[in-house]
């Protein structure tokens, strides 16, 4: 499942995705170098320390670089007691659109487990039942409107079998089934425990089943389900769809989609490909799925598991409350995730969304996690298998900032909430334990950890053995450990404990210091995150790249307890020193370098990690001319899109400097849409007339919609009521998602003038 993050109309805003992250397109080339004008004097603010000297060494921070924040809210959770084996289940149902009611039968095959049963607890919430039935004879049940307890003849035997039908009705359900009037589609929603206000089932992840699936449709709308479709006919009133799930998977994953659709038809070596969209919406669906066959491919190869379902179906559906859910084998996407003009790309972009949810086809679906507990073993590895096709598709330098972007969520994540991966307390619903910010970002990056310390080859070997092992059955955390100790011979037990079971992440403070006379470079880090029950130290593994005239050194510092140290024998001074090459371990560090080491780091780093890191660094070096001047040539020439707009932001910080304005007025020019919407915003930092004139511009003309919405904004944000008149008539526009219009409201709601009081309630509803 991918939470929805949706992506920024103003640069800064979360991004869409769970699930998934749009990921940009491969970087064009950026503007032609340019010839970066000297700056007059800065203006030095108040309490900020101009570093004359560009080789002089800041002093270590004096402020905390984490506080963490409290543990969620919640209480202790356990899987409730469980004494039957649910083998099989169909279903019957018929959608009443006058009423919004589900109107149903369903027949349950069962089987005692080690002792024998009399009664079979089902979960179902918010139902009229109407009849149970044990072939022609009813049986006597009990209803409380939350589970309904199935009384049987006469015991049932530890291992025998029993049948049973269960006829109901669910009247506007409050969950698990959503009728969309407005357009007449229909889908249901499980993950975590909501199929359960739709069908009589058992209702957690840890008994798997099969199941067929029959829905009656209205005249002309189709049916999507999960496994193969069987039959499709016409009968009174309607379509019959008769869909089959032959392959075990847990009662979550269970789905119906109904409404008008186009199927595009595609396919990966034998298993057939759909795309399920809105008739006039082929193109887009297309955009947004397309790279489905070579996702597939990517993750067959890489974890050795062939894609182990009959189809992969994908529908887009209206107001869906997530960014998609993997039901197995016919995944649910939310159409806002999928479906984008071509114009919107690369800031709008399907991929993600895409991989992740089917990341989960086999991280979810084939293997399951037990209990919500350890969900992480659905979430974190889905996030992971996107970052994996996200490097995969597009590059090292893309997989790095996806991996870098799930650090910095980890991090934020902790200073609200700090709770380990594996956690079992939750308020109302166990969808809280998925919602912490921890289980998606924190559980990719372990993943990430463990692939860097063991290399590709071993990494992937233990992910096919840990896969191959557990295929449709569920999984805890200790089977994903255990399978790692067999693969590699290693014990693991330290590593889980420390980075899965506990919680927090390592800060470290580096000191380093070179012997001229004996050219050699010695470092030392401590930990100094607060510990405590929670929280200890960090054994790690930290990757140290140092950049001299010669070729660089490198060399790994093993922490332990708390404190490393490391020596290295350089060729040469070094120039720059790289701390956590590649930032492969998940961390803050408080490592304080020269304007000059910096500098050298942004222009020869040869990795996103090291130049994002100087970035970074410089931008807080506010009156420091030759940071802005380091900062102004990342921006224009930096060969990563990303890269370039993180200058570019960081460029911000500096009003005064005229060689942080003449870039970012540059790069209002540069040839990828995401780097000219981000100077947009800086330029607000750069008030005057050639800045309005800019603004005003861009708003009227960019290529990009995009752009010109974010444009406008600042043009109101930094000229006020003469913004006004222009604002009016870029407004007058419509546009998808209102990527015009939607910026300057979030200005405008702020503003004090009639005028804009005016033109913000025009828009407002």
């Amino acid at each position: 499942m991918a939470m929805i993050r949706r992506l920024a109309i103003l640069v800064g805003a979360a991004a869409l995705g769970c699930a998934g992250r749009p990921a940009p397109t491969p970087s064009p080339a950026p503007a032609a170098r340019p010839e970066v004008p000297q700056p007059t004097p800065p203006t030095i603010i108040s309490n900020v320390r101009l570093l004359s000297d560009t080789n002089a060494v800041p002093p270590f921070s004096d402020t905390a670089l984490i506080v963490w924040g409290p543990e969620p809210a919640g209480t202790l959770h356990t899987l409730p007691p469980h004494e039957y084996d649910l083998q099989h289940q169909s279903l019957r149902v018929r959608f009443d659109w006058s009423r919004h009611a589900v109107v149903g039968s369903t027949t349950l095959r069962v089987a005692a487990l080690d002792h024998p049963i009399t009664a079979v607890p089902l979960d179902a919430v918010g139902m009229t039942i109407r009849r149970v039935s044990m072939g022609s004879e009813p049986l006597r049940f009990d209803y409380d409107g939350e589970t309904l307890t199935v009384h049987l003849r006469r015991p049932l035997a530890a291992r025998a079998r029993a049948t049973f039908t269960v006829d109901y009705e669910a009247l506007k359900p409050k969950k698990g089934a959503y009728f969309i009037d407005r357009n007449h589609y229909l889908w249901t929603q499980g993950e975590a425990q909501d199929n359960r206000y739709w069908i009589p089932t058992y209702d957690h992840p840890d008994d798997k089943t099969t199941w067929d699936i029959s829905i009656i449709t209205d005249p002309g709308e189709s049916v999507l389900s999960n496994g193969k479709l069987i039959s499709k006919r016409a009968v009174k009133g309607g379509t019959l769809w008769s869909w089959s799930q032959a392959k075990p998977a847990s009662t979550y994953l269970m789905s119906v989609v109904t409404g008008k659709y186009t199927v595009v038809r595609d396919h990966w070596h034998d298993v057939p490909v759909e795309y399920w969209t809105y008739p006039d919406s082929v193109e887009a669906a297309k955009r947004g799925f397309g790279k489905t066959p070579d996702a597939i491919d990517v993750f067959s190869r890489k974890t050795g598991i062939p894609y182990p379902w009959v189809k992969y179906a994908q529908s887009v559906v209206p107001d869906f409350i997530f960014g998609g859910m993997e039901n197995v084998s016919a995944t649910t996407q939310n159409d806002d995730g999928m479906l984008h003009p071509a114009w919107a790309e690369p800031q709008f972009n399907a991929d993600g969304l895409m991989s992740h949810e089917l990341g989960h086809q086999w991280f979810g679906d084939l293997l399951t996690t037990r209990e919500w507990s350890h969900a992480w073993l659905n979430e974190g590895f889905a996030t992971f298998m996107e970052q994996t096709y996200r490097e995969a598709s597009r590059g090292v330098d893309e997989g790095m900032w996806d991996r870098m972007e799930a650090e910095q969520e980890t991090i934020q994540a902790d200073r609200r909430n700090r709770r380990p991966i594996v956690y079992d307390r939750y308020v109302n619903d166990p969808l809280e334990i998925f919602f912490s910010g921890h289980i998606y970002p924190k559980g990719a990056t372990v993943l990430q950890m463990l692939r860097h310390q063991l290399g590709d080859s071993v990494f992937w070997a233990a992910i096919h053995h840990y896969a191959q092992s557990h295929m449709y059955q569920n999984v805890v955390t200790e089977d994903l450990r255990h399978a790692f100790e067999e693969s590699t011979g290693r014990n693991y037990k330290t590593f889980f404990d420390q980075w899965v079971y506990g919680a927090g992440f390592p800060v470290f403070r580096v000191s380093a210091s070179y012997d001229t006379s004996a050219t050699r470079l010695s470092l030392h880090a401590d930990e100094i995150q607060p510990r405590d029950s929670l929280t200890g130290f960090f054994d790690a593994d930290v990757d140290v790249e140092v950049l001299t005239d010669g070729a660089p050194v490198r060399g790994t510092m093993s922490v332990r307890n708390g404190k490393g140290d490391l020596a290295m024998a350089m060729p040469s001074a070094p120039r720059a020193i790289e701390w956590n090459k590649g930032s492969w371990v998940l961390a803050l560090s408080d490592f304080p370098r020269s304007t000059a080491m910096l500098d050298y780091q942004l222009t020869h780093g040869d990795d996103v990690a090291a130049r994002d890191e100087a970035i970074s660094l410089l931008s807080a070096r506010k009156g420091d001319r030759s940071a802005a001047r380091a900062l102004a040539i990342a921006a224009a020439s930096d060969p990563f899109t990303g890269l370039r707009g993180h200058a570019v932001t960081a460029l911000a910080a500096f009003p005064t400097d005229s060689v942080a304005r003449a870039a970012v007025f540059l790069a209002a020019r540069d040839t990828a849409s995401p780097v000219r919407q981000i100077a947009m915003v800086s330029l607000a930092s750069f008030p005057g007339a050639a800045t309005d004139s800019l603004l005003a511009s861009a708003a009227r003309a960019d290529a990009s919609p995009l752009v010109r919405g974010t444009a406008l904004a600042s043009y109101i944000k930094v000229a006020g009521d003469a913004a006004l008149p222009l604002a009016g008539e870029v407004m007058a526009e419509t546009s998808w998602r209102n990527v015009l219009r939607a910026p300057a409201m979030n200005v405008l709601k702020g503003m004090q003038s009639e005028a804009a009081r005016e033109l913000y309630q025009k828009y407002a509803k």
